[in-house]
């Protein structure tokens, strides 16, 4: 009955204004509907219909049918068919980029770049939402970002044409993006210190490296890599995060650069470009120097830190024979002694407050799962040289040919600065021992070796086990009210602790995000490439965050951070008789829409 209908309807009626009407009438206080199929037709400047069906009673399903024949028949781009007959014709990824673009688009970010932008329908904005999407959900190389453009569905979600975007699209636009790392650092600080001012209470301050492949930038050189490459050219990484760990100003230093000298133009940054007042500064041992912390008194800033082991001696009245007796089993027992004024502030470490010393505040801390790790690491290394050293010798003993002094002396200083165990032991000594060897033709061969020993340092030896476990807090908290400091030692302790936001920032670019290697080779484009990172990092700490207060666990560095969102789809369904096709993305359940709705975030 329906297929007929469909056939008068289609052919007799085809393009007019059809939809499903009905009238209603009432016997013995039941109502009853009679259905028709009705046609909108404009008179003059009123709207009238004409019956041109009748239908008399219909069930609900039925009415429903008829009027999507009724739509059909109206609309010629619309096809009448089966479910056998729909298949599924292309698939590409959506969800977890739809997630990505409405965090980029809540932080209003193409707003950031102001600075010499693109003008054209592919702005430096766009290409940079595209880079920072990807390296959120999908890092690749930037050879392969437009490959991964069309196998997702960040053109239709963007409703942008991705035609002219290649190589070279991409590295004209890096340039851009370089160019306006400054806004960037402005927006990023602006909205975020608009939403949470308590966050900019302390603020956290780290470097890392990361090295280059096959590359030459002006800006890489050979220096200490925090990536175990020392082989490589690298780059020094410095980023702040305030203390929810979103990144608001972030730097690219020559490879070969001073953790030391990179502090100074940040502080100032804080102060006069940020306009940061009564802040903590908290950064790593390596960045500390005198000259330094002078800097960020004279600045009228505080600051949290810690001291390098061999520093940790040089502190005023500090006495450290108070660890002569510590071991794994005692610690606790000996220090907690009332003479010696140590509290505890965790399993994990005791400390005492040395008080203001010349105007810098210091908190001595005893670490024992640290202890044990600091003695057993050395016992280990010590006793591995000495079985190297052992064989050295057999090995010289045995020798066939001669050998030379100062390449079998540079053997041995090369293991010991190997296990970095070479301040313990004194200059290696070459005993000269003569062999005699007898060749082929029963001639006597003398061959010239050595005996090698190497002395411990035994003063220096006991001073480092005495610092074992120990570390060293300073701050210019030296405020006092009633003889109390009013930033207690225990705060100072936990805000050094809490550093721990800046490297889950580190951890996340370079493992999640993977910026390492560098695979660009002007300072423009790996300044440009470190700013999609954090831009990318930004995104995904946000989400991380919400996450967290919804379901308690921090996914920030986990796989599992976009999962709810994954199997989502922008998919092109085909009618197999009539070849058309129809292209949506697919909707969100109602479980994840709530999520969503949790989460903050709002799906456009």
């Amino acid at each position: 009955m329906l297929f007929i209908l469909y056939i008068v309807v289609h052919e007799q009626y085809k393009g007019c204004n059809m939809h499903l009407s009905y009238k209603t009438s009432k016997y013995k206080d039941k109502i009853y509907k009679s259905y028709s199929i009705a046609e909108s037709y404009r008179e003059g400047n009123k709207v009238k219909k004409r019956t041109l069906i009748k239908l008399g009673k219909l069930t609900a399903l039925q009415a429903e049918q008829i009027r999507k024949i009724c739509k059909i028949t109206s609309n010629p781009d619309l096809v009448m068919t089966t479910l056998e007959d729909v298949v599924v014709d292309k698939c590409k990824s959506y969800g977890s980029l739809a997630i990505a673009n409405a965090l980029w688009k809540e932080w209003k970010l193409s707003k950031a770049f102001k600075d010499k932008q693109t003008d054209s329908e592919l702005s430096t904005a766009v290409v940079a939402n595209i880079l920072t999407i990807n390296r959120c959900v999908d890092p690749c190389s930037h050879y392969s970002i437009p490959r991964w453009v069309e196998k997702t569905s960040i053109s239709e979600m963007l409703n942008q044409d991705f035609e002219p975007l290649n190589d070279d699209k991409i590295y004209y636009e890096l340039d851009k993006i370089d160019q306006n790392q400054r806004n960037l650092e402005d927006h990023l600080f602006r909205m975020t210190y608009q939403r949470d001012k308590e966050s900019y209470q302390y603020v956290n301050y780290d470097l890392t490296t990361s090295y280059f492949v096959g590359f030459k930038c002006e800006l890489s050189n050979y220096g200490h890599s925090k990536d175990q490459k020392p082989n490589r050219k690298q780059v020094l990484l410095g980023i702040f995060v305030n203390n929810r760990g979103y990144p608001f100003k972030w730097d690219v230093y020559p490879g070969n650069m001073s953790e030391v000298n990179t502090l100074v133009e940040n502080i100032d940054a804080c102060t006069e470009r940020f306009k940061l007042r009564n802040i903590n500064v908290v950064f790593d041992r390596g960045i500390v120097s005198n000259d330094n912390l002078t800097y960020i008194d004279k600045k009228k800033l505080k600051y949290i830190t810690a001291l390098d082991k061999d520093q940790i001696p040089q502190i005023e009245t500090v006495d450290l024979s108070v660890f002569d007796q510590v071991n794994a089993e005692n610690f606790k027992e000996h220090l907690l002694k009332p003479e010696f004024e140590f509290k505890q502030y965790d399993d994990s470490l005791l400390y005492k407050d040395l008080g203001d010393i010349k105007g810098r505040r210091y908190v001595l801390g005893f670490n024992p799962t640290l202890f044990e790790e600091e003695r057993k690491n050395r016992h280990e290394r010590i006793e591995c040289f000495e079985k190297f050293l052992v064989e050295k010798n057999q090995e010289l003993k045995n020798a066939k040919r001669s050998r030379n002094q100062e390449s079998t002396k540079q053997s041995i200083v090369n293991e010991l600065k190997r296990l970095k165990i070479k301040k313990y032991f004194g200059e290696p000594e070459l005993k000269e021992i003569r062999i005699e060897r007898i060749n082929k033709n029963k001639d006597v061969r003398i061959i010239k070796s050595f005996q090698v020993t190497a002395c411990k340092k035994d003063v220096i030896l006991a001073s480092c086990k005495r610092l074992d476990g120990v570390c060293a807090f300073v701050s210019n908290h030296i405020e006092k009210d009633r003889n109390v400091f009013c930033f207690a030692a225990e705060k100072i302790i936990s805000a050094y602790r809490d550093k721990n936001k800046i490297e889950n920032a580190f951890k996340h670019i370079k493992s999640f995000l993977k910026i390492r290697p560098f695979y660009v080779n002007t300072d423009a484009h790996v300044r440009a490439v470190y700013s999609i990172n954090v831009l990318a990092y930004f995104i995904n700490k946000d989400l991380a965050e919400r996450r967290k207060k919804i379901d308690g666990i921090d996914y920030l560095n986990s796989k599992k951070l976009y999962e709810p969102f994954e199997d989502y789809y922008y998919t092109t369904i085909k009618d197999k008789t009539s070849g058309k096709t129809k292209s949506e993305p697919m909707k969100f359940n109602s479980p994840v829409k709530h999520y969503l709705t949790k989460l903050g975030i709002r799906m456009s």
